[in-house]
């Protein structure tokens, strides 16, 4: 078996100064950043040489980027990574994820035919995400390019009488797949520490020859690459502190801060006249750049529809609301058709209902095919899925296969009129998202597309009032399907049910690898969530992340993050949690956020409202009693 791993260099993002952004252009000054290997690429490293030493054979590293990105690949080869490829060219400047995947697929394809001797007998790996985009579009569409399978969030693998089988994690638990055949693309979530290179290894990579390969060398299509070849457009670029950033307030004296934190708890904020949004309307004797309904992806697992989907229906129809269309939801499974009634509850006109016996178990490739085809025969403006794992998966392969542009993470859906050189552009999605973790915001639009489409995150849009008194109409869409299509054979699922519902937590404790072990989880979350439970007169609900269920420190049904629940409490207290994004995508729509962490840098402070820098285990006994003197008699933890 031989392996790639894709590799990217990003800039430093725990200290950006202001002089490194020029605004105007929206563009990023990088000369004047740090750089760095991208964290979970580390991972990636680390998860394709575990590989090699169960199946050995050849590990080649890829990089895309500047002629400087050679560093992290003289990383990779003092890790013990036998060749490395940097694809660097002008040409490639402005692309954006489609027109990127584009590119690296073309390099992976020449490493085969020049590396690897013709030898389809390969994985490609790579993180599930770098930390500049946070995008998570580049994998699948790569796999989309090249025809194969992704699977993704992958904590753990096994080759099984030479034959690859990945552990990977699931909304709903966790499954074991394997590919049904190879090349295939594994993308690899956080699971061990990252790896280090030793002396000896960076002297040796020092010394070694790294291929430098342009657009032309790898057969690159023009047409395909750079600013001309991608399909979205980013038409502005700001700081949050424009709108919502939060500056986190440090705070040492501890009195002090549950004086504040109870001040802000009841200080609920209230919306004038003057913030309110103003309805879009089309100019007058105009048409919009694009004419269809307003779609959604109905996402159901197990035969319930995740919530997010009502969320997205409540966004659809103030769109389609705005552009005189009609809201239309794509549901897709074995046996669904009873779960169009609660679309049209929600706010869908038309359901397409795409069934079939191969669609029972969720796998890209083939619901992949039945939304394109949808997308195909009935012409959308506009599709809209929820950035849950599930949808971070389907979503950049339907868009690539549908020839069109896809944001990701969306917080914000606007329908504008703007001009762009001497081109009118009229009704079209602005589509806000944060980027570089969290330090800029980026407004998007779709170009060169077919459709408009988006990834949204959860907890961001508001469903409509459940009305079950609203008709619609179900369409059966038929889709051709065989069992040599469907990529993956599922060996064992672990189906671990949401049996806590934490949509409604009102205030959520939350414990993360800080802590260290179980018993200091529960010991210091419990005395903390009953003190400040009395305090604030409100149940309070112990959660944690990944990290902490992964240890045992608690249950699925209480993880918060972007493999767990969404949450969007008053008041969320995140005590040695990092601040990954994986995490962060779960709780950053909480009104209040008090964070504790022993590391000043800790990213779960930028979006924290409050921080204490120090020792869980020392701060909170501190707290516990500051808040025991404060606090009523009210107690009622979950």
């Amino acid at each position: 078996m031989n392996y790639i791993v894709l590799i990217k260099q990003v800039p430093d993002i725990k200290n950006i100064p202001n002089e490194a952004w020029d605004w105007e252009k929206g563009t990023l000054k990088r000369a004047l950043l740090d750089n760095t290997c991208n964290e979970l690429d580390k991972q990636a490293l680390a998860f394709t040489l575990n590989m090699r030493k169960q199946c050995p054979g050849k590990v080649v590293s890829l990089s895309m980027g500047p002629p400087m990105a050679e560093e992290v690949l003289r990383y990779s080869l003092a890790l013990g990574v036998d060749e490395a490829v940097l694809l660097t060219d002008r040409k490639f400047a402005g692309a954006d994820t489609a027109a990127t995947s584009y590119s690296l697929a073309q390099t992976i394809r020449k490493v085969e035919r020049d590396i690897f001797g013709g030898d389809r007998n390969y994985v490609v790996v790579c993180g599930m995400q770098s930390i500049d985009g946070d995008t998570a579009q580049c994998p699948p569409q790569v796999a989309e390019e090249l025809g194969m399978v992704h699977i993704a969030y992958a904590s753990s693998f096994s080759f099984d009488g030479g034959k690859l089988e990945v552990k990977r994690i699931t909304r709903r638990g966790g499954e074991t797949v394997m590919p049904d055949s190879y090349p295939c693309l594994v993308t690899v979530t956080e699971h061990t520490e990252a790896p280090n290179a030793s002396f000896a290894g960076t002297r040796g990579a020092n010394s070694q020859e790294i291929h430098q390969w342009s657009a032309d060398d790898v057969g690159a299509d023009p047409d395909l690459i750079g600013l001309k070849g991608s399909r979205t457009n980013v038409v502005k670029m700001f700081s949050p502190k424009d709108f919502s950033k939060k500056n986190c307030v440090f705070e040492k004296d501890l009195e002090n801060l549950v004086r504040m934190v109870d001040e802000a708890y009841h200080h609920k904020p209230v919306v004038t006249a003057g913030q309110e949004k103003e309805n879009y309307r089309l100019p007058e004797g105009k048409k919009g750049d694009y004419s269809g309904e307003i779609w959604i992806y109905a996402e159901q697992e197990g035969g319930e529809i995740n919530p997010a989907s009502f969320e997205l229906l409540g966004k659809a129809t103030e769109l389609a609301g705005e552009l005189g269309e009609k809201v239309g939801a794509v549901l897709v499974g074995k046996d669904v058709k009873h779960l169009s009634r609660d679309l049209i509850a929600y706010g869908a006109d038309r359901v397409y209902l795409v069934e079939h016996e191969l669609l029972e178990q969720f796998r890209p490739l083939p619901y992949c095919k039945a939304i394109v085809q949808a997308i195909d025969k009935y012409n959308s403006q506009m599709m809209l899925f929820s950035a849950t794992p599930l949808g971070r998966e389907l979503a950049p392969r339907v868009a690539y296969q549908a020839k069109s542009g896809l944001t990701a993470d969306c917080t914000e859906l606007r329908i504008v009129d703007f001009e762009k050189g001497k081109q009118e552009h009229v009704g079209v999605l602005r589509q806000t998202r944060p980027a570089l973790g969290g330090n800029v915001m980026a407004s998007i639009v779709s170009t060169n597309s077919q459709v408009q489409m988006s990834t949204v995150r959860p907890g961001v849009m508001v469903a409509l009032e459940r009305d079950d008194r609203r008709e619609g109409e179900v369409i059966a869409c038929p889709v051709d399907l065989d069992a040599s299509g469907l990529g993956v054979t599922i060996v064992s699922s672990e189906i671990s049910e949401h049996t806590f519902d934490l949509s409604s937590a009102e205030v959520i404790v939350s414990g993360g690898r800080g802590l260290r072990t179980k018993a200091n989880f529960d010991k210091h979350l419990s005395a903390l969530a009953n003190s400040l439970g009395r305090l604030l007169e409100k149940d309070v609900v112990i959660c944690g992340s990944r990290v902490a269920v992964e240890s045992g420190f608690t249950d699925r049904s209480h993880q918060v993050g972007q493999t767990g629940q969404t949450v969007k409490p008053d008041l969320y207290v995140a005590v040695g949690i990092s601040g990954a994004v994986q995490h962060v995508t779960g709780c950053q729509n909480s009104r209040l956020l008090l964070a504790i962490n022993n590391d000043s840098n800790a990213s779960i402070f930028k979006v924290a409202d409050f921080g204490v820098v120090g020792n869980a285990e020392e701060i909170i006994p501190q707290l516990i009693s500051i808040l025991d003197r404060q606090g009523g008699q009210v107690s009622n933890v979950s």
